[in-house]
């Protein structure tokens, strides 16, 4: 009885965190993102990465497969190449929503990232 009262707990608690939006990165620090087999990660597949303006995402290539980081929307375009390893890092001046895919694998394969001023 007392196991299950404690999985309870646990599983309340993994949801209220779950559900709590995450604080921007402040300017000057950066988010990472993996990218995996036909997925970008962070914490979870298709994340949402709340930043402030000057600050950095890299993204870091973890798949066997090849895969680009395209902008296909926002305040500002981008685009890194496609490849299979290594790592890509943009700084994002201009506050927006930016809709990032892979070119290869779009439209499942998405994330965005939202700049705060």
């Amino acid at each position: 009885m007392r196991r299950r009262a404690l999985l309870a707990a646990a599983g309340g608690l993994a949801a209220t965190l779950l559900a709590t939006p995450a604080a921007a990165t402040p300017a000057g620090s950066g988010a990472n993102v993996f990218i995996v087999d036909n997925a970008f990660v962070r914490d979870v597949q298709r994340p949402v990465v709340r930043i402030s303006a000057g600050a950095t995402v890299t993204w870091h290539w973890r798949s066997r497969q090849s895969h680009s980081v395209l902008a296909r929307s926002g305040p500002a375009r981008f685009a890194a190449p496609t490849r299979n390893h290594g790592s890509f890092t943009h700084r994002f001046t201009r506050a927006g929503t930016y809709r990032i895919v892979c070119a290869l694998h779009a439209p499942g394969m998405k994330m965005t990232v939202v700049v705060a001023r």
